[in-house]
């Protein structure tokens, strides 16, 4: 039936039905290049801008945290040291300390028999604000009476620690034992407590 039309009306069939179908490829084509790659690359744009601003808040965020950890460890280390720098005498001021630590030892029924005080070597660490002086004791006393004797030196003001110790006894004096201590404290060696 076909070749009963004439090859005008066939070729005007074919250019139909390849302007039908071929149309819409056209305005898909047209329509990818107008408006889906623009748009597709201002998508990816704004993925990338997301993805740096993402990065940047994570940094902020992280500094920020850093920065409230500084100042929560700031806020400690300045109340540490308020308190420190109240508990602490100044080194002029150690003779009182000295007494207070004897009439300990003597309320608790220890009886001395050395008691001088040093000051030891600073560390490196050590703020050059403070000093340590110390307090090499010999003493006798029954076992409990020394052990209240140095609770009560551990409440002393600018008591650091008990840096070496030893208790022995003799038979002919048991119950009575004999301690050496050496009791490390902390001051400050000018006016540094306001």
């Amino acid at each position: 039936m076909s070749s009963l039309l004439p090859d005008s009306v066939q070729a005007m069939k074919f250019r139909t039905t390849y302007l039908w179908f071929g149309l819409p490829v056209l305005i898909v084509v047209l329509w990818f290049l107008a408006f889906y790659i623009p748009v597709s690359s201002f998508v990816d744009k704004q993925r990338i801008e997301l993805s740096t601003a993402q990065r940047t808040r994570e940094t902020v965020d992280k500094s920020v945290k850093d920065l409230l950890e500084i100042r929560k460890r700031d806020a400690q280390a300045r109340s540490s040291l308020d308190g420190m720098s109240r508990n602490m005498p100044e080194y002029q001021q150690f003779p009182s300390v000295i007494k207070a630590v004897a009439e300990s030892g003597k309320k608790e029924g220890v009886t001395f028999e050395t008691l001088n005080s040093v000051v030891l070597p600073n560390d490196s660490q050590q703020s050059p604000a403070l000093i340590k002086p110390a307090l090499d004791i010999g003493l006798k006393g029954r076992f409990l009476n020394i052990a209240k004797f140095l609770e009560g030196v551990e409440r002393q003001k600018g008591y650091k620690r008990i840096a070496d110790g030893k208790v022995s006894y003799i038979d002919k004096d048991y119950p009575v034992l004999t301690g050496k201590f050496l009791i490390e404290f902390r001051a400050w060696k000018g006016d540094y407590s306001h």
